[in-house]
Protein backbone atom coordinates (compact mmCIF):
# COMPACT_ATOMS: atom_id res chain seq x y z
CA UNK A 1 0.00 0.00 0.00
CA UNK A 2 1.07 3.60 -1.18
CA UNK A 3 0.41 6.28 1.50
CA UNK A 4 0.74 9.43 -1.08
CA UNK A 5 1.42 12.93 1.13
CA UNK A 6 1.48 16.42 0.74
CA UNK A 7 3.66 18.87 1.97
CA UNK A 8 2.17 22.33 1.31
CA UNK A 9 0.66 23.34 5.20
CA UNK A 10 -2.99 22.69 5.39
CA UNK A 11 -5.22 26.20 6.11
CA UNK A 12 -8.38 24.63 7.10
CA UNK A 13 -9.91 21.89 8.94
CA UNK A 14 -11.34 19.04 6.50
CA UNK A 15 -7.40 19.21 5.07
CA UNK A 16 -6.39 18.67 8.63
CA UNK A 17 -8.47 15.94 9.20
CA UNK A 18 -8.16 14.30 5.87
CA UNK A 19 -4.64 14.31 6.86
CA UNK A 20 -4.97 13.06 10.35
CA UNK A 21 -7.07 10.07 9.03
CA UNK A 22 -4.04 9.42 6.62
CA UNK A 23 -1.38 9.47 9.40
CA UNK A 24 -3.71 6.71 11.22
CA UNK A 25 -3.60 4.44 8.45
CA UNK A 26 -0.09 4.79 7.82
CA UNK A 27 0.74 4.13 11.53
CA UNK A 28 -1.53 1.09 11.80
CA UNK A 29 -0.65 -0.97 8.42
CA UNK A 30 2.26 -2.31 8.56
CA UNK A 31 2.39 -2.66 4.62
CA UNK A 32 2.16 0.93 3.83
CA UNK A 33 4.72 2.61 2.28
CA UNK A 34 4.91 6.61 3.05
CA UNK A 35 5.79 8.85 -0.37
CA UNK A 36 5.81 12.86 -0.10
CA UNK A 37 4.59 13.80 -3.35
CA UNK A 38 7.00 15.94 -5.69
CA UNK A 39 5.38 15.69 -9.18
CA UNK A 40 4.00 13.13 -11.24
CA UNK A 41 7.09 11.39 -12.55
CA UNK A 42 9.26 10.99 -9.68
CA UNK A 43 6.14 9.27 -8.50
CA UNK A 44 5.70 6.97 -10.93
CA UNK A 45 9.39 6.07 -11.33
CA UNK A 46 8.93 5.51 -7.53
CA UNK A 47 5.88 3.15 -8.04
CA UNK A 48 7.40 1.01 -11.13
CA UNK A 49 10.14 0.41 -8.62
CA UNK A 50 7.59 -1.23 -6.16
CA UNK A 51 4.32 -3.38 -6.60
CA UNK A 52 2.01 -1.72 -4.88
CA UNK A 53 -1.65 -2.68 -4.81
CA UNK A 54 -3.43 0.46 -3.65
CA UNK A 55 -2.87 3.91 -2.95
CA UNK A 56 -3.88 6.32 -0.19
CA UNK A 57 -4.07 10.04 -0.47
CA UNK A 58 -6.14 12.35 0.78
CA UNK A 59 -8.29 14.58 -1.63
CA UNK A 60 -5.74 16.77 -2.50
CA UNK A 61 -4.57 14.35 -5.18
CA UNK A 62 -5.11 15.58 -8.92
CA UNK A 63 -7.17 14.99 -11.66
CA UNK A 64 -4.30 14.75 -13.82
CA UNK A 65 -2.43 12.44 -10.92
CA UNK A 66 -5.17 10.46 -10.36
CA UNK A 67 -5.47 9.40 -14.33
CA UNK A 68 -1.86 8.33 -13.95
CA UNK A 69 -2.44 6.32 -11.37
CA UNK A 70 -5.74 4.62 -12.85
CA UNK A 71 -3.71 3.40 -15.96
CA UNK A 72 -1.36 1.37 -13.65
CA UNK A 73 -4.00 -0.22 -12.10
CA UNK A 74 -3.86 0.36 -8.71
CA UNK A 75 -6.54 0.63 -6.43
CA UNK A 76 -7.25 4.23 -5.41
CA UNK A 77 -8.61 5.28 -1.74
CA UNK A 78 -9.37 8.83 -1.03
CA UNK A 79 -9.68 10.19 2.60
CA UNK A 80 -11.73 13.21 1.54
CA UNK A 81 -14.13 13.73 -1.45
CA UNK A 82 -12.64 15.42 -4.40
CA UNK A 83 -15.54 15.93 -7.09
CA UNK A 84 -13.30 15.82 -9.45
CA UNK A 85 -12.38 11.80 -8.63
CA UNK A 86 -16.01 10.62 -8.11
CA UNK A 87 -15.39 8.13 -10.77
CA UNK A 88 -11.73 7.41 -10.57
CA UNK A 89 -11.55 6.46 -7.02
CA UNK A 90 -12.71 3.07 -6.09
CA UNK A 91 -13.58 4.30 -2.44
CA UNK A 92 -13.80 7.74 -0.55
CA UNK A 93 -13.77 7.86 3.76
CA UNK A 94 -15.06 11.28 4.07
CA UNK A 95 -15.93 11.76 7.99
CA UNK A 96 -17.40 15.14 7.22
CA UNK A 97 -19.92 14.53 4.89
CA UNK A 98 -23.14 13.65 6.92
CA UNK A 99 -24.74 11.26 5.40
CA UNK A 100 -24.06 9.44 1.76
CA UNK A 101 -25.14 5.96 -0.01
CA UNK A 102 -21.85 6.11 -2.42
CA UNK A 103 -19.17 7.13 -0.32
CA UNK A 104 -17.95 5.55 3.49
CA UNK A 105 -19.09 8.62 5.19
CA UNK A 106 -20.34 10.64 8.87
CA UNK A 107 -19.52 9.96 12.19
CA UNK A 108 -18.43 6.41 11.35
CA UNK A 109 -15.11 7.42 10.05
CA UNK A 110 -14.45 9.38 12.81
CA UNK A 111 -11.44 8.96 14.51
CA UNK A 112 -11.40 9.78 18.68
CA UNK A 113 -8.14 11.22 18.06
CA UNK A 114 -9.12 13.74 15.82
CA UNK A 115 -12.51 14.56 17.63
CA UNK A 116 -9.86 14.61 20.83
CA UNK A 117 -7.85 17.34 18.73
CA UNK A 118 -10.78 19.34 17.38
CA UNK A 119 -13.39 19.17 19.60
CA UNK A 120 -16.75 18.28 19.35
CA UNK A 121 -18.42 21.56 18.41
CA UNK A 122 -16.12 22.38 15.88
CA UNK A 123 -16.67 19.26 14.25
CA UNK A 124 -20.44 19.10 14.58
CA UNK A 125 -20.50 22.62 12.53
CA UNK A 126 -18.31 20.99 10.14
CA UNK A 127 -20.95 18.51 9.70
CA UNK A 128 -24.10 20.54 9.95
CA UNK A 129 -25.42 18.75 12.86
CA UNK A 130 -26.65 20.06 16.60
CA UNK A 131 -23.64 18.98 18.90
CA UNK A 132 -26.06 16.80 20.97
CA UNK A 133 -27.03 14.52 17.92
CA UNK A 134 -22.77 14.44 17.81
CA UNK A 135 -21.63 13.25 20.64
CA UNK A 136 -24.70 10.77 20.22
CA UNK A 137 -23.38 9.08 16.99
CA UNK A 138 -19.78 9.27 17.87
CA UNK A 139 -20.01 7.62 21.77
CA UNK A 140 -20.30 4.44 20.05
CA UNK A 141 -17.83 4.90 17.11
CA UNK A 142 -16.18 2.01 16.15
CA UNK A 143 -13.50 4.32 13.54
CA UNK A 144 -10.54 2.81 14.34
CA UNK A 145 -10.81 -0.66 13.15
CA UNK A 146 -13.83 -0.07 10.65
CA UNK A 147 -11.51 1.96 8.71
CA UNK A 148 -8.84 0.17 8.86
CA UNK A 149 -10.69 -3.08 7.53
CA UNK A 150 -11.93 -0.92 4.63
CA UNK A 151 -8.08 -0.52 4.05
CA UNK A 152 -7.06 -3.72 4.36
CA UNK A 153 -9.66 -4.73 1.30
CA UNK A 154 -10.05 -8.43 1.44
CA UNK A 155 -8.29 -11.02 4.10
CA UNK A 156 -9.04 -14.63 4.73
CA UNK A 157 -10.64 -15.54 7.71
CA UNK A 158 -8.19 -18.26 9.27
CA UNK A 159 -10.77 -19.38 12.33
CA UNK A 160 -14.17 -19.63 9.28
CA UNK A 161 -11.14 -21.78 7.22
CA UNK A 162 -9.87 -24.24 10.02
CA UNK A 163 -13.50 -25.08 10.84
CA UNK A 164 -15.00 -25.20 7.68
CA UNK A 165 -12.01 -26.92 6.42
CA UNK A 166 -11.76 -24.97 3.19
CA UNK A 167 -10.04 -21.59 2.62
CA UNK A 168 -12.61 -19.13 3.38
CA UNK A 169 -11.69 -15.15 2.23
CA UNK A 170 -13.61 -12.22 3.46
CA UNK A 171 -13.87 -8.92 1.08
CA UNK A 172 -14.28 -6.17 3.79
CA UNK A 173 -13.56 -3.28 1.65
CA UNK A 174 -17.59 -2.24 1.92
CA UNK A 175 -17.15 -1.13 -1.80
CA UNK A 176 -16.33 -3.42 -4.94
CA UNK A 177 -15.69 -2.31 -7.96
CA UNK A 178 -13.97 -3.84 -11.10
CA UNK A 179 -10.59 -2.48 -10.32
CA UNK A 180 -10.98 -4.02 -6.60
CA UNK A 181 -12.58 -7.06 -8.15
CA UNK A 182 -9.40 -7.67 -10.14
CA UNK A 183 -7.28 -7.63 -7.11
CA UNK A 184 -9.44 -10.08 -5.33
CA UNK A 185 -8.77 -12.68 -8.17
CA UNK A 186 -5.16 -12.61 -7.93
CA UNK A 187 -5.52 -12.79 -4.08
CA UNK A 188 -7.69 -15.72 -4.61
CA UNK A 189 -5.19 -17.32 -6.61
CA UNK A 190 -2.47 -16.65 -4.24
CA UNK A 191 -4.17 -18.01 -0.90
CA UNK A 192 -6.05 -20.89 -2.91
CA UNK A 193 -9.50 -19.58 -1.42
CA UNK A 194 -12.51 -21.48 -2.18
CA UNK A 195 -14.77 -19.10 -1.22
CA UNK A 196 -15.63 -15.35 -0.59
CA UNK A 197 -18.06 -13.48 2.06
CA UNK A 198 -18.52 -10.04 0.91
CA UNK A 199 -21.12 -7.77 2.65
CA UNK A 200 -22.06 -4.96 0.79
CA UNK A 201 -24.21 -1.55 1.52
CA UNK A 202 -27.75 -2.45 -0.27
CA UNK A 203 -27.18 1.23 -1.35
CA UNK A 204 -24.66 1.37 -3.56
CA UNK A 205 -25.70 0.12 -7.26
CA UNK A 206 -22.35 -0.01 -8.56
CA UNK A 207 -21.36 -2.45 -6.00
CA UNK A 208 -24.01 -4.55 -6.31
CA UNK A 209 -23.47 -4.70 -10.45
CA UNK A 210 -20.37 -5.47 -9.85
CA UNK A 211 -20.94 -8.05 -7.20
CA UNK A 212 -23.47 -9.81 -9.94
CA UNK A 213 -21.24 -9.28 -13.17
CA UNK A 214 -18.47 -11.20 -11.10
CA UNK A 215 -20.53 -14.39 -10.03
CA UNK A 216 -21.17 -13.50 -6.37
CA UNK A 217 -24.38 -14.98 -5.53
CA UNK A 218 -26.63 -13.03 -3.34
CA UNK A 219 -27.67 -15.30 0.53
CA UNK A 220 -28.85 -13.13 2.81
CA UNK A 221 -29.82 -9.34 4.08
CA UNK A 222 -27.67 -7.92 7.01
CA UNK A 223 -29.99 -6.17 9.36
CA UNK A 224 -28.79 -4.19 12.18
CA UNK A 225 -30.73 -2.46 14.98
CA UNK A 226 -29.13 -0.41 17.42
CA UNK A 227 -30.60 0.88 20.74
CA UNK A 228 -29.19 3.42 22.79
CA UNK A 229 -29.97 2.44 26.54
CA UNK A 230 -31.82 5.04 28.34
CA UNK A 231 -34.67 5.49 30.68
CA UNK A 232 -36.03 2.65 33.11
CA UNK A 233 -36.11 -1.25 31.01
CA UNK A 234 -39.14 -3.04 32.87
CA UNK A 235 -39.23 -6.20 31.85
CA UNK A 236 -42.74 -7.49 32.10
CA UNK A 237 -44.47 -11.03 32.29
CA UNK A 238 -41.69 -14.23 32.97
CA UNK A 239 -43.10 -15.05 36.42
CA UNK A 240 -41.88 -18.55 36.98
CA UNK A 241 -38.72 -18.45 35.08
CA UNK A 242 -35.53 -17.18 36.02
CA UNK A 243 -32.67 -15.30 34.11
CA UNK A 244 -29.26 -15.75 34.72
CA UNK A 245 -25.46 -15.84 33.35
CA UNK A 246 -24.48 -19.06 32.25
CA UNK A 247 -22.44 -21.50 33.66
CA UNK A 248 -20.43 -24.89 32.37
CA UNK A 249 -23.28 -26.68 33.75
CA UNK A 250 -25.76 -25.29 31.20
CA UNK A 251 -23.49 -25.77 28.15
CA UNK A 252 -24.62 -29.55 27.46
CA UNK A 253 -28.04 -28.26 27.30
CA UNK A 254 -27.35 -24.85 25.60
CA UNK A 255 -25.52 -26.67 22.81
CA UNK A 256 -28.81 -28.72 22.17
CA UNK A 257 -30.76 -25.51 21.88
CA UNK A 258 -29.11 -24.34 19.05
CA UNK A 259 -30.05 -27.32 17.01
CA UNK A 260 -32.11 -26.24 13.75
CA UNK A 261 -32.84 -22.88 14.83
CA UNK A 262 -30.41 -21.27 12.73
CA UNK A 263 -32.22 -22.52 9.47
CA UNK A 264 -32.82 -19.22 8.57
CA UNK A 265 -28.82 -18.15 8.06
CA UNK A 266 -27.15 -17.48 5.52
CA UNK A 267 -25.19 -20.86 6.11
CA UNK A 268 -28.32 -22.76 5.72
CA UNK A 269 -29.24 -20.78 2.55
CA UNK A 270 -26.06 -21.68 0.85
CA UNK A 271 -26.32 -25.20 0.11
CA UNK A 272 -22.87 -25.91 -0.85
CA UNK A 273 -22.36 -25.68 3.27
CA UNK A 274 -22.54 -28.86 5.49
CA UNK A 275 -25.71 -28.77 7.23
CA UNK A 276 -24.12 -30.75 10.00
CA UNK A 277 -20.88 -28.33 10.47
CA UNK A 278 -23.01 -25.67 10.53
CA UNK A 279 -24.92 -26.74 13.69
CA UNK A 280 -21.75 -27.60 15.17
CA UNK A 281 -20.50 -23.73 14.46
CA UNK A 282 -23.70 -22.35 16.12
CA UNK A 283 -23.36 -24.71 19.11
CA UNK A 284 -19.82 -24.29 19.35
CA UNK A 285 -20.67 -20.53 19.10
CA UNK A 286 -22.77 -20.83 22.36
CA UNK A 287 -20.27 -23.01 24.16
CA UNK A 288 -17.50 -20.30 23.61
CA UNK A 289 -19.58 -17.39 24.91
CA UNK A 290 -20.31 -19.43 28.13
CA UNK A 291 -16.73 -19.74 28.68
CA UNK A 292 -15.60 -16.48 27.57
CA UNK A 293 -13.82 -17.32 24.21
CA UNK A 294 -15.84 -15.63 21.83
CA UNK A 295 -18.33 -13.41 23.26
CA UNK A 296 -17.56 -12.43 26.85
CA UNK A 297 -20.50 -13.90 28.24
CA UNK A 298 -24.59 -15.20 28.27
CA UNK A 299 -27.51 -15.09 29.57
CA UNK A 300 -29.73 -17.94 30.23
CA UNK A 301 -33.69 -17.61 30.72
CA UNK A 302 -34.48 -21.15 33.38
CA UNK A 303 -37.54 -22.39 33.91
CA UNK A 304 -36.82 -24.52 37.33
CA UNK A 305 -32.85 -23.78 36.94
CA UNK A 306 -33.07 -25.70 33.73
CA UNK A 307 -32.19 -23.50 30.36
CA UNK A 308 -34.96 -23.03 28.19
CA UNK A 309 -33.27 -19.50 26.02
CA UNK A 310 -30.28 -17.85 25.58
CA UNK A 311 -28.92 -14.57 24.76
CA UNK A 312 -24.98 -14.48 24.07
CA UNK A 313 -22.92 -10.98 24.73
CA UNK A 314 -19.88 -9.34 23.65
CA UNK A 315 -18.60 -6.66 25.16
CA UNK A 316 -17.12 -3.89 23.25
CA UNK A 317 -14.85 -0.20 23.77
CA UNK A 318 -16.58 2.78 24.94
CA UNK A 319 -19.97 1.43 26.65
CA UNK A 320 -21.19 -0.74 24.15
CA UNK A 321 -21.67 -4.28 23.48
CA UNK A 322 -23.89 -6.80 20.82
CA UNK A 323 -25.51 -9.50 21.04
CA UNK A 324 -24.20 -12.63 19.26
CA UNK A 325 -26.89 -15.57 19.72
CA UNK A 326 -30.05 -15.41 20.89
CA UNK A 327 -32.56 -18.76 20.63
CA UNK A 328 -35.31 -20.02 22.28
CA UNK A 329 -36.72 -23.53 23.02
CA UNK A 330 -39.47 -24.21 19.88
CA UNK A 331 -41.71 -25.36 23.35
CA UNK A 332 -41.63 -21.62 24.46
CA UNK A 333 -41.85 -19.68 21.33
CA UNK A 334 -44.55 -16.99 21.25
CA UNK A 335 -44.75 -16.55 24.83
CA UNK A 336 -43.43 -13.54 25.37
CA UNK A 337 -40.69 -15.41 26.73
CA UNK A 338 -37.92 -14.29 24.35
CA UNK A 339 -38.81 -10.29 24.67
CA UNK A 340 -38.81 -10.82 28.71
CA UNK A 341 -35.39 -12.45 28.25
CA UNK A 342 -33.93 -9.61 26.07
CA UNK A 343 -35.62 -6.56 28.35
CA UNK A 344 -33.76 -8.51 31.20
CA UNK A 345 -30.68 -8.67 29.64
CA UNK A 346 -30.83 -5.10 28.90
CA UNK A 347 -31.64 -3.70 32.03
CA UNK A 348 -28.67 -6.05 33.46
CA UNK A 349 -26.53 -4.72 31.18
CA UNK A 350 -27.56 -0.88 31.37
CA UNK A 351 -26.62 -1.20 35.47
CA UNK A 352 -23.40 -2.43 34.40
CA UNK A 353 -22.67 0.86 32.44
CA UNK A 354 -23.41 -0.43 29.22
CA UNK A 355 -25.04 2.48 27.20
CA UNK A 356 -24.89 1.20 23.23
CA UNK A 357 -26.10 -2.03 22.17
CA UNK A 358 -26.18 -3.47 18.41
CA UNK A 359 -27.53 -6.95 16.84
CA UNK A 360 -27.23 -8.24 14.27
CA UNK A 361 -30.14 -10.50 12.08
CA UNK A 362 -30.75 -12.10 8.94
CA UNK A 363 -33.88 -10.63 6.60
CA UNK A 364 -35.90 -13.83 6.54
CA UNK A 365 -35.84 -13.70 10.53
CA UNK A 366 -39.12 -11.89 11.02
CA UNK A 367 -40.00 -13.10 14.22
CA UNK A 368 -36.36 -11.89 15.58
CA UNK A 369 -37.04 -8.63 13.83
CA UNK A 370 -40.31 -7.61 15.46
CA UNK A 371 -38.24 -8.66 18.76
CA UNK A 372 -36.11 -6.23 18.82
CA UNK A 373 -38.56 -3.65 17.84
CA UNK A 374 -40.46 -4.10 20.26
CA UNK A 375 -37.48 -3.54 22.96
CA UNK A 376 -36.70 -0.46 21.62
CA UNK A 377 -34.15 -1.39 18.66
CA UNK A 378 -34.34 1.09 15.12
CA UNK A 379 -32.83 -0.07 12.25
CA UNK A 380 -29.61 0.99 11.77
CA UNK A 381 -28.37 -0.50 8.71
CA UNK A 382 -29.05 -3.10 5.57
CA UNK A 383 -26.65 -4.92 3.80
CA UNK A 384 -26.49 -7.65 1.28
CA UNK A 385 -24.56 -10.64 1.90
CA UNK A 386 -22.74 -12.18 -1.19
CA UNK A 387 -20.87 -15.52 -1.62
CA UNK A 388 -18.90 -16.72 -4.31
CA UNK A 389 -17.72 -19.86 -4.65
CA UNK A 390 -14.55 -21.52 -6.30
CA UNK A 391 -14.42 -24.66 -7.76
Amino acid sequence: MLILRYGSKPNDLRTCVYRDTLDYISKNVPSSVEYLYKNDKELLEFIRKHKFMSVVSTNELTYETSLLLKGLDLIQISIGKNADLVEISDIIIDPLIKKSYQYLAGTKYLLPSVLKKYGADTLARALHIDQKSFLAETIHSQAESEILDVIELFQKLQWDSEFFGINIGYVSSLRLTPNIERCIKSFVRRKNIHMLEYCCNCHDKKSVSTAERNGYSFVDIRLTFEQILSGDISPEGGDGFQVRKAGEGDIKILKKLTQNIYSLSRYYYDTNFDRAKVEEFYSGWIEKAVRGTFDNFAYVLCKNNKPIGFCSIRLLPKNCASIGLFGMASAYAGKGLSKFLLDTVLRSLKNDGIRYMVVVTQGRNYAAQRLYQRSGFLTKSVELWYHKWFR
